[in-house]
């Protein structure tokens, strides 16, 4: 759900909620660069469910605005990481709940990344580089591999 003009400057165009009322107007930022483990794709469609209400409304009181929801992804892989191994340029894939981990705790080693206690939740989460994600109602995501499926 890209959004279809911009009212601020940024790399990503995107639906966000800016306070509890819930209400999606449009809103760009800046999405992290690729790095050397990331795939970057462009979202053509993202499921609406009722996470993204909860959130972009503040009924758990830790929601981070402006939020842009969106857990459930599917878009074409537009680039990757140098160390990237599983996909490559017009890959179709999905993104989940996660965009990322530690990977190197016992649970991620096991692929149980979402008992891991550094995971990252794809919107309203905090990113490795100290950002808060932000989700699928959005012209594009970056993400680590382990968190791209392919579709």
């Amino acid at each position: 759900m890209a959004a279809e003009s911009q009212t601020e400057s940024g790399n990503c165009s995107a639906w966000a909620a800016k306070d509890p009322s819930g209400v999606l107007s449009p809103h760009s930022f800046n999405r992290r660069a690729v790095r050397h483990d990331d795939v970057s794709l462009r979202i053509t469609h993202c499921g609406v469910c009722y996470a993204d209400v909860i959130w972009t409304k503040n009924r758990h009181n830790d929601s981070v605005y402006p939020l842009v929801p969106g857990h459930e992804i599917a878009g074409v892989v537009t680039e990757v990481g140098s160390d990237v191994k599983g996909f490559k340029l017009g890959d179709h894939v999905a993104v989940g709940t996660y965009v990322n981990s530690c990977r190197d705790c016992d649970n991620c080693n096991s692929f149980l990344d979402n008992h891991c206690s550094k995971f990252v939740f794809t919107f309203n989460g905090v990113d490795t580089d100290g950002t808060v994600t932000k989700g699928g109602y959005s012209s594009h995501i970056v993400v680590h591999e382990r968190f791209s499926l392919d579709s």
